[in-house]
């Protein structure tokens, strides 16, 4: 039962202060951001409004399954922090209104935490609760069936309730399954109507709506931006929408769900988004996928609706095979990861990316170059095999990517990639048209050669022949590097290693997309090359640095104090 007059959002927080190795890093940095947020004077928490959305919620959902089917949701400590944050914000607006500081909600929990009745308590309140006449409500999810996940207990919900079912109607479409939801009431003799849609997969019927409230479920498995940016763009006319996100961890790197993670994962670090709310139970780096202390520190209804034997059974077949590993990984312990055929997982690479090269210029440098004709990206990738301070040999990674611009906006919602944005920070050139201008490839080349001392370009030999030929005819020197296993091994190998022992750096985000995206193939001998047959998303970034780094690989020799103290001699005579 919900209290007049309590902070639940203190109560949790509190205890995360006081147990804070029980907890993962994410919890700490939402509490700390709540804390922060305390102290300011442009915001304020509305205690009354938080506890009435979640008594709303207590009093009228249900659970539908299981042992407790039946009985309310009685909203545990984590969840109580959740709502009284999304609801309990509040500023004045340019009006002079009080409204929701909270436009957006992202809450990312294992498999089994209860989060679709979190979702389905929020849009509940939303259609009835919050008292916004004419709410339009959606249900989103990667197709219609996943969306009836949370359409169908909701619908339960207002079927077991007199009170709500009273003045509301529930169509139902082929199987039982629910299509749409309608409340019609009286508001001083004037007739409104608020209504619950599950979207299918058709999303003209998005332009020209303007929702109150949009449910996403299960980001992690939609694999298109359009929908969901469409309705965020729809929302932005109201004065307190709220766009609610809950997922757990998937496979891809190119998933709605990781686009929206990474965005999350920003605000968490550096608390620039007032309107968006983030709850993410996820392991802390270097976590030991084995520990059972992670497995209870990520799943927050640990004892609840999720039992520690029930964990054991899922771990012993995980600890059998790469892909129930991966299946655990991210249903279980909330970590994104490519699965079983994926080469790279994504902590094992995002330590690759920087904000800063340094000064590169007049650097020694080996090109790779993947040319390709129309959908795939083409890349040059200039490997500078370097040094840190220390002597110890580092790798960096400078690359340049071109991609037609024809049918942008669906290569842009087809890769989840923001190509545009990538071309205003310098990383992506634009080809007029629907091939690549390999003259505008040359340019580049042409310019990496006058800043940088190139050394030697090597080139996939797919549909390159004509601008090696050019490359040549510079006097620059052209090795062809075939993509097959028993050339491709060794660099594969090394590059393995380098990541490892965080020897690679790059400035590029592509680099990591396409590493993400790698599938290698093994041949009958056991030696590895890249497939792109098999690679869902594009690799070709990839595959660039690893066609100059049959050259790179060789270079990397650690200086010792000797050499270091000769090469600064030389530098500064």
């Amino acid at each position: 039962m919900i209290e007049p007059g309590v902070n639940y959002a203190d109560r949790f927080a509190k205890k995360v202060r006081r147990s804070p190795k029980k907890y993962p890093k994410t919890i700490r940095d939402m509490v700390d951001r709540y804390y922060r947020w305390k102290k300011r004077k442009d915001i304020w928490f509305d205690l009354d409004r938080a506890n009435e959305m979640m008594d709303w919620v207590e009093t009228f959902i249900r659970h539908v399954k299981g042992r407790l089917a039946g009985e309310p949701l009685i909203l545990e400590e984590w969840q109580q922090f959740a709502f009284a944050n999304i609801y309990g914000w509040v500023k004045e607006n340019e009006s002079g209104d009080v409204v929701r500081v909270i436009r957006e909600v992202y809450i990312q929990v294992p498999k089994k935490n209860g989060k679709t009745l979190i979702a389905v308590g929020a849009l509940g309140y939303a259609m009835y609760g919050e008292g916004v006449a004419g709410a339009d409500c959606y249900c989103c999810a990667s197709d219609f069936n996943q969306a009836q996940y949370a359409a169908k207990p909701f619908a339960a919900t207002v079927l077991n309730h007199d009170a709500l079912l009273e003045s509301s109607h529930v169509y139902k479409g082929p199987k039982g399954s629910i299509s749409s939801i309608t409340y019609d009431y009286l508001r001083e003799e004037i007739a409104f109507q608020n209504q619950f849609i599950v979207m299918s997969r058709n999303i003209d019927s998005i332009e020209g709506s303007n929702p109150h409230f949009v449910l996403n479920d299960e980001l992690h498995a939609q694999e298109n931006m359009e929908q969901y940016d469409n309705f965020k763009s729809a929302q932005i006319s109201r004065d307190e929408p709220l766009m609610f996100n809950i997922s757990t961890a998937g496979k891809g790197s190119s998933s709605v769900g990781m686009r929206v993670y990474r965005e999350a994962k920003e605000v968490l670090k550096n608390d620039d988004n007032d309107s968006s709310f983030v709850m993410i139970y996820e392991p802390d780096k270097g976590y030991e996928w084995t520990d059972r202390k992670v497995w209870a520190m990520v799943n927050p209804n640990i004892g609840v609706s999720v039992t520690m034997s029930a964990l054991e059974t899922e771990y012993i077949t995980a600890a059998r095979s790469a892909h129930k590993k991966a299946e655990f990984l991210s249903k279980h312990l909330n970590v994104f990861v490519n699965g079983a055929e994926n080469y790279f997982e994504q902590d094992q690479v995002e330590h690759v990316l920087v904000d800063d090269l340094g000064e590169l210029q007049g650097e020694t440098c080996y090109i790779g170059l993947d040319l390709s004709k129309t959908t795939d990206l083409t890349c040059v990738s200039l490997n500078f095999p370097t040094f840190d301070d220390n002597g110890k040999a580092l790798l960096k990674v400078k690359q340049m990517y071109f991609i037609p611009d024809a049918d942008l906006d669906y290569r842009e919602k087809e890769d989840n990639v923001p190509y545009r944005d990538l071309v205003e920070r310098g990383y992506v050139q634009l080809c007029d048209g629907k091939m690549i201008d390999q003259d505008q490839v040359l340019e580049y080349i042409k310019e990496c050669m006058d800043e940088y001392d190139v050394q030697q370009l090597n080139y996939d030999p797919a549909m390159s022949q004509k601008l090696i030929e050019k490359c040549e005819n510079l006097g620059l020197e052209c090795v062809a590097v075939n993509q097959y296993p028993n050339v491709m091994n060794a660099m594969i190998d090394d590059s393995e290693r380098l990541i490892y022992e965080q020897r690679i750096q790059t400035d590029n985000p592509l680099f990591i997309y396409c590493a993400l995206n790698l599938v290698v193939v093994t041949n009958i001998n056991g030696m590895k090359g890249p497939s792109k047959r098999q690679s869902k998303k594009k690799i070709d970034g990839f595959v660039a640095f690893l066609v100059a780094h049959k050259e790179t690989m060789m270079q990397m020799d650690d200086v010792d104090q000797d050499g270091m103290d000769d090469l600064i001699s030389e530098i500064y005579r």
